[in-house]
């Protein structure tokens, strides 16, 4: 963190500056689409959010704001 000593202010740009880098270089090692396999189905679905260990498709994801899955 960065304070100037003379009138304790903290130097928030830079502060801000600092983690939108960090994300974005975060966002560009995990920018390809991740390649998963449904475990009760075996079925090869994408999904860029998941970051689980048990990796489920739409049909098998207990979801109730999605309705049914035909």
């Amino acid at each position: 963190m960065v304070i100037n000593i003379e009138t304790e202010e903290v130097d928030w740009d830079t502060i801000i500056s600092a983690i939108r880098e960090i994300n974005r270089e975060t966002e560009e090692d995990n920018s390809e689409d991740k390649k998963l396999i449904c475990k009760k189905c075996k079925l090869e679905f994408f999904n860029k959010n998941y970051n689980g260990n048990y990796p489920l498709c739409d049909k098998h994801r207990n979801n109730t704001f999605k309705g049914s899955v035909k």
